[in-house]
């Protein structure tokens, strides 16, 4: 009977496997090492310019405040309504996704009214008299960070919230009944027990922001360079296939090294 469970279970994972593995890994190697000696001589001439260190930074940087940005609007939300209105949840979860349902370029171009110079957020704080010229938010990372963040928020939020559906209702409840107030709640016992779904969550966002191409080319313009902008530019414009070959290397590397760091983060937290 185990055997034949085996069977079925490998049956089933083969094909993600082979995906994974042939199309995907395969393709990559072949290409690193049908090509490796102009790859080599082109790897430092590529990573030691100024554009790349730029864009490099740029896209880290903006990965990592989308990443914190998510985080900070998805733990309220979610510590709220599971375990404070309960009812309101599945409506919580339907609008969290509306977002994607849109497509992504029209989502930017929406974006572009709202944070023009004479967009939504510039005519309020004029007539709020908050400030007395318009303010350039278009075309700057706040912009790309913000159409980012729009972007992914459902995915942290998913992860989070996934997590503290796995926490024990009683648990929260008896702090409750001790005393405990809403915040001590969620520093002693909801955060703790949901971290992993933080991570989780951390991870897809931070590996969707390095490879977005869409909103940051729209919202950031000509102003903001990422990784994958200057992919682009490689590609289409420069035609030079080994410098694209390596920024896509790059990329993937460096969001390995993320979700390998976040792991370790992971159990180090666990085990504390």
């Amino acid at each position: 009977m185990e055997r034949n469970n085996w069977i079925v279970i490998t049956l089933f994972l083969f094909p993600a496997f082979f995906f994974i593995f042939f199309l995907l890994l395969g393709s990559l190697l072949f290409t690193v090492f049908s090509n490796f000696n102009n790859l080599k001589d082109k790897f430092v001439e590529v990573v030691s310019s100024s554009y790349f260190i730029a864009s490099y930074f740029t896209t880290l940087k903006i990965g990592l405040v989308v990443v914190i940005a998510s985080a900070v609007l998805s733990y309220p939300l979610a510590f709220y309504s599971y375990f404070y209105n309960p009812k309101l949840s599945r409506v919580i979860d339907a609008v969290v996704f509306i977002p994607l349902m849109v497509n992504p370029l029209i989502r930017s171009l929406g974006w572009m009214i709202i944070l023009g110079r004479e967009g939504l957020i510039n005519w309020l704080l004029i007539k709020l008299r908050v400030i007395n010229a318009p303010l350039r938010i278009l075309y700057t990372d706040i912009a790309v960070e913000i159409g980012l963040l729009e972007l992914f928020f459902p995915f942290m939020y998913t992860a989070i919230a996934s997590s503290m559906e796995n926490i024990p209702y009683e648990l929260v409840m008896s702090a409750k009944s001790l005393g405990a107030g809403p915040l001590r709640v969620f520093k002693d016992i909801v955060f703790p027990l949901s971290i992993t779904g933080f991570m989780t969550g951390a991870s897809i966002v931070m590996a969707g922001c390095s490879a977005a191409f869409v909103t940051p080319s729209i919202l950031g313009g000509l102003k903001v360079r990422t990784l994958s902008i200057l992919l682009r530019e490689y590609v289409d414009i420069t035609l030079d296939w080994d410098a694209a070959t390596i920024i896509a290397i790059v990329i993937l590397l460096t969001v390995f090294a993320f979700i390998t760091g976040v792991n370790l983060l992971k159990k180090l937290l666990m085990r504390w």
